[in-house]
């Protein structure tokens, strides 16, 4: 009966008013996609102008205190408007609800910038590094390839307001069911056990921060948070947690289609970089 009582009133509520937050950023991203599919015909081409400047700019669209950000980033990816290496760089300088739990916990605005220009050199770096190597074979969609994928998104089919409103409750109702889930195992173990689970004064710190990070829910960003401000976890270990915490920008990598095949290569390369990125601020300041 507790066990109800605690998923009616704290389990439900916050996943559903975690997804309520990043529905309006969904409709501008759908409406934009929307937009984009319909009446711009030079796309490929304003891609290849803009495609050295990605990383940079992913970093900075990323650094936006903005749960659900990472979210619009990965439909725009999946649907072909954004390179892995940028939104790889989004998801590393995301920090979903970091900031204001640290400033309401008692961080100083000192540590909250250091945490915000840190995690935009990783992304920045880590970016330009996975451009170069790992995805160094990505290039901007040809016309065919375009054509391609916006069909494949749905975005222009029948009305454009119910396209785009359909696209997004869709979205919004996976994300609901992926985040109950979520909230709800974490629940149960219980975020004193989590917190145990972490190897204070360990190298290690940092890898086990950025496996906890990759759970797809803010509420992980309001974890690490706390357990950085309480002393439980390095500056390092955060960086490394909060650089893998992209909230439901994972979630949308696998409920659209068309970007499940790329998610995975995505995914790993934010946790390496994540993790080498946190474990060298760890040994070098703490």
């Amino acid at each position: 009966m507790n066990l109800l009582l605690d998923i009616v009133s704290h389990v439900l509520p916050e996943a559903f008013f975690d997804v309520l937050k990043t529905i309006p950023l969904l409709l501008v991203v759908y409406a934009l996609l929307y937009y984009i599919e319909n009446r711009l015909t030079n796309t490929p081409a304003l891609l290849s102008r803009a495609a050295q400047f990605g990383p940079v700019v992913g970093a900075l669209a990323g650094t936006i205190p903005q749960c659900g950000f990472s979210a619009a980033a990965a439909a725009l990816f999946s649907a072909g408007y954004l390179a892995p290496a940028t939104l790889v760089a989004v998801f590393l300088a995301t920090s979903d609800e970091a900031v204001p739990v640290m400033l309401a916990g008692g961080a100083s605005v000192p540590q909250v910038v250091s945490l915000l220009v840190v995690k935009f050199a990783i992304a920045v770096i880590g970016g330009y590094i996975l451009r170069y190597t790992v995805f160094r074979s990505h290039r901007p969609n040809s016309d065919e390839e375009l054509e391609i994928e916006m069909s494949a998104c749905d975005c222009s089919a029948g009305s454009p307001v119910w396209s785009v409103v359909w696209h997004t409750l869709k979205t919004a109702f996976f994300l609901f069911a992926v985040l109950f889930v979520l909230n709800l195992v974490v629940h149960l173990i219980g975020e004193e056990v989590l917190a145990s689970l972490l190897l204070s004064d360990s190298i290690f710190q940092p890898l086990l921060c950025a496996i906890l990070g990759l759970i797809p829910s803010c509420a992980m960003s309001v974890l690490l948070s706390e357990l950085f401000v309480g002393g439980t976890i390095s500056f390092g270990a955060l960086i490394a947690g909060l650089s893998t915490g992209a909230g439901f920008g994972y979630i949308v990598l696998f409920e659209e289609k068309e970007g499940r095949h790329r998610a995975l290569p995505v995914i790993a390369a934010t946790f390496a970089v994540a993790v080498i990125g946190g474990t060298l601020v760890q040994v070098f300041f703490g």
